[in-house]
């Protein structure tokens, strides 16, 4: 390819671009097809959940289970234990995240004077209230993935009851000699969701159970919630470590300057283990991307889907790049090229 025809389609591509975001813009395409996106995405959801929970009902089913039965334990036992972790977690957590608010409205903080020349530095150039509204719109995020997710999980169950394979059956109408490479790529996309949700929870409760045991010699007054928190914010790649361990060492230090210190040296422990040994091990068989690769996938799954986004953003890069590479198969790019040219 010379430099004149490379020239050409540049031009052509930037034109192209340009036309696109002004018909996007002028007859607001993007806004319909947000709305049609947040109208499916309990579908995509759900579609998620088929994939982590179909191989644990092909074990069951294995054992010449009915599979009807199989799913309706399976979704009960979820439902059950869902409902127990709210009747028990969610009215503590909005006590704590309420009480935490009114000391906050009422300048109840008792600290350090060299903290609370911080605090009044903040407080001063809104600083905290930026912070508090940023708090705020992670609990709609919160809310509006709570309601998502118990939408998917109803059309989940019926995907899983009925055995219907949506994307499954959709792939029949492709042209047969095409069918063969979409249903590998189906396949690849269950395994690696398995695989990697599988390794996801045994980082967790391994990383939380070390926090546990350690921290109970450091603040046993509430080292189960800076356990949890150490290993939930630990599951966001590269910047979760700073998320959690930032705020707890802080923590620490403002009651004890020895606690702060020996949280500190803890925490840079136990993400070094987990870093260089657990999450290797456990993810090398689902990631196998470049660390830029995964940030940039952080970066965007994060400005996208929020908290959830950065902590799936693996997965979410790994299904990317599973399409890409079947639209490449199925040499959708070369036909599109092929119209741009002619």
């Amino acid at each position: 390819m010379n430099k004149i025809t490379i020239a050409k389609n540049i031009i052509i591509y930037s034109i192209a671009f340009l036309l696109l975001y002004y018909v996007f813009t002028l007859f607001q395409i993007l806004k319909a097809l947000l709305y049609v996106f947040h109208l499916f995405f309990p579908v995509l959801i759900a579609l998620f959940f088929h994939f982590l929970l179909e191989p644990v009902v092909e074990y069951f089913t294995s054992e010449r289970l009915n599979r009807k039965i199989v799913v309706i334990h399976l979704y009960v036992s979820a439902l059950l234990f869902f409902i127990i972790g709210c009747y028990f977690l969610a009215p503590y957590v909005f006590q704590q995240c309420l009480k935490f608010y009114n000391e906050y409205c009422n300048g109840k903080f008792h600290l350090n004077p060299i903290f609370s020349t911080i605090i009044d530095f903040l407080q001063q150039y809104n600083v905290l209230d930026y912070l508090m509204n940023m708090l705020n719109g992670w609990t709609q995020s919160l809310f509006y993935w709570v309601s998502n997710i118990v939408l998917a999980m109803g059309i989940s169950f019926y995907l899983s009851y009925d055995n219907l394979h949506l994307i499954e059956k959709l792939i029949t109408y492709f042209p047969f000699q095409k069918q063969g490479l979409c249903m590998q790529t189906l396949k690849r996309l269950k395994l690696t969701t398995y695989q990697f949700m599988k390794s996801l929870v045994i980082d967790f409760l391994f990383f939380f159970a070390l926090s546990l045991i350690i921290f109970y010699f450091i603040d046993s007054r509430i080292f189960v919630w800076i356990a949890l928190f150490l290993a939930l914010t630990n599951l966001i790649p590269y910047i979760g470590p700073y998320i959690g361990g930032i705020p707890v060492v802080i923590y620490e230090y403002i009651q004890n300057p020895t606690l702060g210190y020996a949280s500190f040296l803890v925490i840079i422990i136990l993400q070094y283990i987990e870093s260089s040994y657990i999450q290797p091990y456990l993810f090398s068989k689902c990631v196998k991307h470049h660390p830029i690769a995964l940030f940039l996938a952080l970066t965007f799954f994060g400005d996208l889907f929020g908290l959830i986004g950065m902590i799936f953003s693996p997965l979410f890069l790994a299904y990317t790049t599973f399409l890409l590479e079947l639209m490449r198969d199925l040499k959708v790019f070369h036909k599109v090229k092929q119209i741009m040219n002619s």
